[in-house]
């Protein structure tokens, strides 16, 4: 049974002849005639009845029923070619969280790695914290995520691990002697750029005792560094979100520190997930060796590690 000639029988049921039939189609009188030949050849019994003297057809009440079940074959061959083509170009998407507090480089560096190694991922990224990403992850509306990671784990892998540094602008009195740590002492009444997203509490990054003066809340890094190079108050952050702008000190008894990872769902495909990987060390490499500024590559205690 072929699929054009179900499509001719459907069409002079629709139009109720072979002559509008035709036009429907924009297919000629005699192949459409010729096609129904060869169908009610094939079931063994005549699809219609003439009605009067004119080219006028009346399905017979068998070749109603059939009609139900010719449109439904027709849908379905539509929807498997529609499903192949689609497939066969349609990108595969993949949907990425990431931590907040990440430094946008970095973020930008590992967005455009993944392209680069697959031309046809449909890429999405989404920006958020660490509480938000985890929520994404178990709802399955995000396929995988760089965020914090303990250890690694089923399902997670450890990227790097780095210090928290007290950061301040180039002209800071902290800015001189770069390699030589900071006391408790030193941050008594500093003016202070809180960042919002940080994922350390305040107990960790100084002592409760410790009195700062606080002159800006920023929900963002990126605003929290600008006004930290610009000489309004210093910051404690990550070292990766360093950049040349600012003095990033290492200060006694600041042992806080933060491990990023990859984290990713359990149905994410072994080659997407390869293709994650190899992305993310790649870009942490490449920072590491270029894109930090040169003072902080030797800085204490200890670079980035992989």
């Amino acid at each position: 049974m072929k699929i054009q000639h179900l499509r001719f029988f459907i069409a002079v049921v629709d139009c109720g002849g072979v002559v509008r039939a035709a036009e429907r189609l924009r297919m000629s009188q005699p192949s459409i005639s010729a096609g129904l030949k060869a169908l009610e050849a094939e079931l063994g019994q005549p699809l219609f009845r003439r009605r009067g003297a004119g080219r006028s057809l009346r399905p017979t009440p068998k070749a109603l029923r059939f009609y139900g079940d010719a449109r439904e074959i027709l849908r379905h061959c539509d929807v498997a070619r529609a499903r192949f083509t689609n497939d066969e170009h349609r990108p595969s998407k993949l949907r990425i969280g990431v931590l907040q507090t990440i430094a946008s480089c970095d973020v930008a560096a590992f967005s455009s790695a993944l392209t680069l190694r697959n031309p046809n991922l449909c890429l999405q990224v989404w920006e958020g914290g660490a509480i938000r990403i985890s929520e994404w992850l178990r709802q399955a509306r995000i396929d995988a995520a760089w965020t914090i990671v303990d250890k690694d784990a089923g399902n997670a892998r450890v990227l790097w691990r780095e210090p928290f540094v007290v950061l301040s602008s180039r002209t800071h009195p902290f800015a001189t002697g770069a390699h030589a740590k900071l006391s408790v002492a030193d941050l008594e009444g500093q003016p202070f750029v809180l960042r919002l997203g940080c994922e350390a509490k305040r107990g960790q990054l100084w002592p409760e005792s410790t009195r700062i003066r606080v002159v800006a809340r920023a929900e963002r890094d990126e605003l929290a560094l600008r006004l930290v190079s610009q000489g309004l108050g210093i910051a404690i952050a990550p070292l990766s979100l360093a950049t040349n702008d600012v003095v990033a000190r290492s200060m006694a008894g600041l042992d806080a520190k933060r491990s990023v990872g990859l984290r990713w769902r359990s149905d994410v495909p072994d080659d997407i997930l390869a293709t994650l990987l190899d992305a993310s060390s790649t870009v942490r490499r490449q920072n590491i060796s270029g894109c930090l500024p040169a003072y902080i590559r030797d800085f204490e205690p200890a670079s980035t590690k992989l």
